[in-house]
């Protein structure tokens, strides 16, 4: 398999990344099925879940769906195949369709006795499309039918260390998916006022993220999501998921947007709380609290430095402005293949055992949740570069521009 083959400008360096990771694991290959992980391994992310990757020390192959050639030719693969996950004639689920493409596919690479990391842990999964298949299970079965002379074991491990580090291609999607949504929050929290409820602040933030995306050059497919949460409901952001309720907004009320943007599979996670009219002394403090933790985190973002250091710099802020108690989860993790990757590092967390490296890219979000009353989170992006971190997210960065009079 030739990797040299339709590598784009950043596949190369991910295709070395991956063989790094394949090396340190002890595997010849890692064979990946969830459309993030396909993504991770050959540039071209899935649409309905049936794809599969095969990454090997040379390259990467790719078996998709015959309808979605187009997309998986778009990527570095060194070879794409495809297959048509059912038929008129045959009943069955697309892992049976699979079984015999990707036998052949395994042969060929020379990998029908070779050591095959495969997923088998937990994972957050971004919704590509209204309803996705997943192997799950059925993987390791169809692959021990495909290479019944394999070795196969867990791939977590290669694929954690494959999905901790960026390349500049991946982080350039990062960076105009959080682009886009710093236009949408830009331009639409500005018509935000008493009287409208969360439903029509959260529809005008999430629709220009598809429009704006789509009219850039060089992008597929772009679009994302929006929430909004306020008064007392946002204090419910420090929750499992954001949710949008059918309040009415109301002068004084905290206003909490959180948005996940992505264009062509990669991902932002952004938050920003705004005021409806003047803040009042309590908002006002804890604006306060919530810009100097910020400050103290990217202060201590340096390659090498331990995650959980840079949580306690913000998380000593917020406890010295006595909010420490209403900080109620780590304050960031990996960002990019996912919108929220708490399974892979970096997660900056009290309990991390995580050292932050160049390529690496995540969020930092300080926040506040003070429950019957409200809640306040400014969630940015950022990437590690090897003189500090780069704020993907340099937009509405300072407490006087979250007000909307």
């Amino acid at each position: 398999m030739n990797s040299d083959t339709r590598c784009d400008e950043g596949g190369r360096e991910r295709i070395s990344y991956v063989r790094q990771a394949l090396s340190g694991s002890g595997l010849d290959a890692l064979v990946c099925t969830w459309p993030d992980n396909v993504l991770v391994l050959s540039g071209y992310w899935p649409v309905v879940g049936t794809a599969v990757a095969v990454a090997t020390g040379d390259g990467v192959a790719v078996l998709a769906p015959e309808d979605e050639r187009d997309l998986a030719a778009g990527g570095w693969a060194g070879e794409v195949r495809t297959y048509r996950p059912g038929s008129l004639q045959q009943l069955i689920s697309p892992a049976e369709a699979a079984r015999e493409p990707l036998r052949a596919l395994l042969a060929d690479l020379g990998l029908s006795q070779a050591r095959i990391g495969y997923e088998d842990g937990p994972m957050f999964e971004n919704a590509s499309y209204a309803a996705m298949f997943m192997y799950g299970a059925a993987l390791s079965r169809v692959l021990a039918e495909a290479a019944p002379d394999a070795a196969l074991q867990s791939g977590m491990d290669a694929l954690s260390q494959s999905r901790a580090v960026m390349t500049p291609y991946e982080t350039g999607r990062v960076r105009l998916a959080c682009e886009i949504a710093g236009t949408a929050f830009t331009r639409e929290s500005a018509s935000i006022r008493p009287g409208m409820r969360e439903p029509e602040v959260a529809a005008r933030v999430a629709a220009p993220l598809s429009e704006e995306g789509l009219a850039r050059p060089g992008v597929e497919r772009a679009g994302g999501f929006a929430w909004c949460m306020s008064g007392p409901n946002s204090a419910g952001a420090g929750a499992a998921y954001a949710r949008t309720r059918n309040r009415e907004l109301r002068e004084g009320d905290l206003v909490l947007i959180h948005c996940n943007s992505y264009v062509d599979g990669y991902w932002s996670d952004i938050t920003r709380t705004y005021t409806l009219g003047t803040p009042d002394e309590r908002q006002q403090s804890m604006y306060d609290a919530i810009f100097a933790a910020r400050a103290a985190a990217l202060a201590r973002i340096q390659p090498g430095e331990a995650a959980a250091e840079v949580d306690a710099a913000a998380r000593d802020v917020l406890t010295a402005h006595g909010f420490g108690a209403n900080f109620t989860h780590g304050l960031g993790h990996n960002v990019g293949f996912s919108a929220i990757s708490a399974e892979f590092p970096p997660r900056l967390h009290p309990a991390s055992p995580d050292r932050l490296e160049v390529g690496m890219t995540f969020n930092v979000e300080p926040s506040i949740y003070i429950e019957g009353y409200g809640g306040m989170r400014h969630c940015d992006v950022v990437t590690l570069r090897e003189d500090g971190p780069e704020l993907l997210t340099a937009f509405q960065s300072a407490a006087e521009q979250l007000i909307i009079s």
